[in-house]
């Protein structure tokens, strides 16, 4: 598993990467909401867990119910973080 140090805008870039191409119209920013702004189903959620799984080392399976949970592209990025705090304690 990758340990790669993301920052947020390529958080917010790996999110993009999941979006149907018709949602890709503009770019994701933190305060955007994952449902609403961005269309995202729990299938396109898991699409951003197993993304950020492979990429930034992230430990899905110990935040399953933070990724649910989450409303904004900021809650994914705060999941992320805490995730980084964590492995590196």
């Amino acid at each position: 598993m990758k340990k790669t140090q993301l920052t947020d805008e390529a958080i917010c870039q790996l999110i993009t990467t999941t979006l149907p191409k018709s949602a890709r119209k503009r770019p994701v920013t933190p305060s955007m909401d994952l449902r609403t702004d961005l269309g995202v189903d729990s299938i396109g959620l898991m699409s951003i867990v197993f993304l950020l799984e492979q990429e930034a080392g992230v430990d899905v399976f110990s935040h399953v119910q933070e990724f649910i949970s989450a409303e904004r592209v900021s809650d994914i990025i705060g999941i992320v973080r805490q995730n980084r705090e964590a492995a590196e304690l």
